[in-house]
């Protein structure tokens, strides 16, 4: 699954707003025992006139483990790039007034370590200790009052800020920070570590110019709501394309890119992959041939020309080792080709010298073009789906899809049962049934993190069920990009998160 998510390891809300007497200010109370966290901005309670030094302001602090995201990537878990971060908290309700149409800047802390501390009061500021409005930690200033963090306007050709906009109030904040973890992954920065980020108002507001906006609140780390704790998630696409069920005829019609084919070997020695002993080198190299055809996985036939991914003709592909997020895949092998042929059906053998490893079989289909756009529905099911999983596991789910208007010929009639469609774009998304959130939505945006892989047996995907809840039940849909459009499936296809083995 290519989503880790990392929970915040402590959080806070400090503030300067007024106590119920309006005359004492909470600047020394703390809040970092609460389960809820809030920002915003009042003016005019007194008499003081309405500008930045007399506005009354709530802030957010928020720290996340970036020692374990650094750890990931060096494990090869995350991908060292193309990896998009993101920071998401969850819009908590209450009585109040609620401001909307406005921003919350997301900046980086800088200067100071901050305690997260152990107040709950968030109504009378009761609570004293740290960190709040005017110390970081114990005996420790910030170095401004209401916390330091990096500005924009000051950090040079680096963005050490963002912000989210709430047009209706209600909104979730959901914000890209990976200029924030690129910054504590980066070694020559120097002067930044991991102090967390800051959620504040804008300056404009803070003036008064634009009036109270009081107050959002979001639910923190430590909330009963398991699915609504902030985290900070990492995406990327992990979908391996392995074409041997779905490769292609060359043609003038698409370009070089969507002519070449890429096929798989897994070396699989009595269910577990291995690396083959005699591929040496950190490439693990190994060449494929292609031929017209084979006879008891002996090539028969003549070798045929192909395409390698520079364009060059060749009588045999350089492959190698698969290498995902970094790290060298165990018994996995791949090459890329492209063919000119009049051939159905091409035979692929993966040697090195005189040594034949493997001999498999690549469909050939052709590409052509069309005037009509055909709408097809298509039947889908998950073929190995259990009705309950135990929080931590990781299936990998099988999918079988075909066309709904399939109609068979005397062949697939005689079949056990139809050939399963590989669909080249297809993504999931995961929700809680009771109420349908959204746990995991479809990854269909620049970073296709919820794209299902393939290969010769259909589409797969893995889920992670450590970022469930347990004892809820879930559900798992579909959306299938065809012809240019995403189409939802109708099937749902549920299970539930236990406790213990059943």
């Amino acid at each position: 699954m290519a989503i880790k998510r990392y929970f915040a390891s402590q959080d806070n809300t400090i503030t300067n707003a007024f106590k119920a007497n309006l005359r004492t200010r909470g600047t020394g109370s703390n809040m970092g025992a609460s389960d809820i966290l809030e920002a915003f901005v009042i003016h005019g309670q007194t008499t003081a006139s309405i500008d930045a030094a007399n506005a009354e302001q709530a802030r957010i602090l928020i720290q996340f483990p970036v020692d374990s995201i650094i750890s990931d990537v060096t494990d090869g878990i995350v991908p060292s790039s193309s990896v998009e971060y993101r920071l998401k908290m969850f819009n908590a309700p209450h009585g109040d007034s609620l401001p909307y149409e406005y921003p919350l800047k997301v900046a980086v802390v800088s200067g100071n370590f901050w305690s997260e501390g152990r107040g709950l009061d968030m109504n009378e500021y009761t609570d004293f200790g740290v960190c709040n409005w005017i110390s970081s930690s114990e005996g420790i200033a910030w170095e401004h009052e209401g916390g330091d963090f990096f500005n924009s306007a000051s950090s040079g050709d680096r963005a050490y800020s963002s912000s989210y906009y709430f047009s209706g109030g209600l909104e979730d904040l959901d914000v890209d920070v990976s200029f924030a973890i690129d910054l504590w992954r980066s070694d020559g920065i120097g002067t930044a570590s991991n102090f967390g980020f800051m959620i504040k108002h804008d300056d404009d507001i803070i003036s008064g110019t634009s009036g109270s906006f009081f107050t959002k609140k979001f639910f923190g780390r430590t909330s009963e709501y398991f699915l609504k704790r902030p985290y900070i998630e990492a995406r990327w696409d992990d979908s391996r394309k392995d074409q041997r069920g779905l490769s292609f005829i060359s043609s003038a019609l698409a370009p070089p890119a969507d002519n070449l084919n890429t096929v798989y070997l897994y070396n699989r020695i009595r269910g577990t992959l291995k690396d083959i002993p005699s591929l040496v080198g950190t490439d693990q190299i190994i060449y494929v041939s292609f031929f017209s055809g084979s006879n008891d996985d002996i090539p028969t036939g003549h070798r045929l020309h192909v395409l390698d991914a520079a364009g060059l003709v060749q009588q045999e592909i350089t492959g190698g080792i698969v290498v995902e997020n970094g790290v060298a895949q165990t018994g996995i092998y791949s090459c890329s080709f492209a063919i000119t042929s009049s051939l159905d059906t091409v035979h692929d053998v993966w040697h090195s010298g005189s040594i034949e490893y493997f001999t498999g079989s690549i469909n050939l289909e052709g590409l052509t073009a069309s005037f009509v756009q055909y709408e097809t529905q298509h039947i889908s099911d998950i073929t190995n789906l259990k009705k309950s999983y135990v929080q931590g596991q990781k299936p990998v789910l099988r999918v079988y899809a075909r066309e709904k208007n399939w109609n068979p010929n005397v062949y697939s009639v005689a079949a056990s049962e139809p050939p399963t469609q590989i669909i080249e774009n297809a993504y999931w998304r995961l929700f809680r049934v009771v109420d349908n959130m959204d746990v995991v939505p479809y990854g269909t945006g620049s970073t296709n993190h919820t794209k299902m892989s393939y290969d010769v047996s259909g589409n797969y995907f893995e889920i992670d069920t450590s970022i469930l809840d347990q004892g809820y039940a879930y559900g798992l849909q579909f959306v299938y990009l065809l012809n240019g459009n995403y189409v939802e499936q109708p099937e749902i296809f549920k299970f539930k998160v236990d406790e213990e083995p059943a």
